[in-house]
């Protein structure tokens, strides 16, 4: 069959028809987030760049301050603990139902990677104290102490642990790093931030806990000690009550004793602190619920301290 050519007309309207395509847009807003432009917002903490802070212990006082730390622009934070994050313990912890199962150091690390990209953070599985397994021959407690705080601006102790305290302040005393302890008292009543210095003419750990015991620097407040601890559920350890927000209280006072210390000798660096230590009061003794209170204090050689402070 013979074919009939194309309509001639047809053909040329058909090749004169354009092609359309829809193509949508949008204006999108940009934003500078360089090291200089997160600076501008906070001059005084531009020494932080340069520092490393060694957090031991990440609970309901060092988790939070670990955040701190990296939003006020500190270069390097190596975080130390050997615990995973228990959902029920949100309630104090920074971090939500998200972190839960991980291990404390890795999910902060995880958090700070995300958010604050230009702090450089360290996670660290590990338990000050903990007895190597027979066999093992994984390296000694001392030599992996020793890494961890090589090279280090500032150890950060908020184990409230008087034996981890008492080794990492004469620790950080003989390798002439600033300590910092931070604590809370039972409840949540109170809290210590207490700092040590290894300069001539600045008292130890042992000194501030003479102070202490002697009545000089007044113990903060806390809840009866018949019902100091509680076990949850299916926990293995026991542990205390106690609002978050109120133990925020006591992480912030730390942190910002800890910048005051890193931001000493520059003259356009966070103020510098005159107090070593500081007991806060959250409730009067009796638990009735007060303004937060702050106590200042020196921490000088004690006459009774064996240590030699020279």
């Amino acid at each position: 069959m013979e074919k009939r050519p194309k309509n001639s007309a047809q053909t040329q309207t058909a090749q004169k028809k354009p092609l359309t395509r829809r193509f949508s847009g949008y204006l999108a807003r940009s934003y500078y987030a360089s090291p200089d432009d997160l600076a501008l917002r906070v001059p005084e903490l531009q020494p932080l760049r340069n520092t490393t802070i060694v957090v031991v212990g990440l609970g309901c006082l060092g988790a939070p301050s670990v955040l701190e730390f990296a939003k006020a622009g500190v270069g390097h934070i190596r975080l130390v603990d050997h615990d995973d994050v228990d959902p029920a313990t949100t309630v104090r912890w920074p971090i939500g139902f998200s972190a839960s199962g991980k291990q404390k150091a890795q999910a902060l690390h995880d958090y700070i990677q995300d958010n604050y990209p230009y702090t450089e953070s360290t996670p660290h599985h590990l338990r000050i104290g903990a007895i190597r397994q027979p066999g093992h021959k994984s390296p000694s407690q001392t030599t992996i102490v020793d890494e961890i705080i090589n090279g280090a601006s500032l150890i950060y102790d908020a184990t409230a642990e008087l034996g981890v305290q008492h080794f990492l302040s004469d620790y950080a005393w003989e390798k002439g790093i600033t300590y910092i302890g931070v604590s809370g008292t039972m409840g949540g009543w109170g809290g210590k931030v207490f700092r040590v210095r290894p300069h001539h003419g600045s008292g130890c750990w042992f000194c501030y806990r003479l102070l202490c015991h002697e009545g000089t620097i007044k113990e903060p407040p806390s809840a009866p000690v018949n019902e100091p601890l509680v076990q949850p559920i299916g926990c293995a350890d026991p542990t205390f009550t106690g609002a978050g927000f109120d133990m925020l209280q006591i992480g912030l006072a730390g942190v910002r004793l800890a910048v005051s210390t890193l931001c000493e000798g520059v003259s356009s660096g966070y103020p510098p602190s005159d107090w070593d230590a500081i007991h806060i009061r959250l409730r009067a003794d009796n638990g009735s619920l007060i303004p937060p209170s702050y106590t200042a204090h020196m921490i000088l050689p004690h006459r009774d301290c064996q240590i030699d402070h020279d």
